[in-house]
């Protein structure tokens, strides 16, 4: 399973303004509001994940590391192993249970 960061993952960033600035996507929501949004989305995203395939997560894209740790706290416990892929062929084991 892989759970994409990046602003275009629509599942997680539903209900956050995200608008196209320069070309570029960016996040208009407050990091403090759509903190709480991404949470409840990620909460989401792991309940719809029948529990016998969760066995290992990667999270990956770009985005800024507050997310990062709020879906890190949505999957840490419901998944065996949480990985981190930076897109780069560096992929890093961040926690095993």
């Amino acid at each position: 399973m892989k759970i994409n960061m990046g602003l275009d993952n629509i599942q997680l960033y539903v209900g956050c303004n995200v608008q196209e600035v320069g070309g570029r996507l960016t996040l208009i929501t407050p990091p403090e509001e759509a903190a709480n949004i991404i949470g409840r989305n990620a909460q989401k995203i792991v309940q719809e994940i029948p529990a016998n395939d969760r066995k290992a997560v990667v999270l990956t894209g770009p985005m800024a590391v507050w997310a990062y740790l709020i879906v890190f706290h949505a999957v840490l416990h419901a998944f065996g192993e949480v990985w981190y892929d930076d897109g780069r062929a560096n992929k890093v084991l961040i926690s095993k249970h």
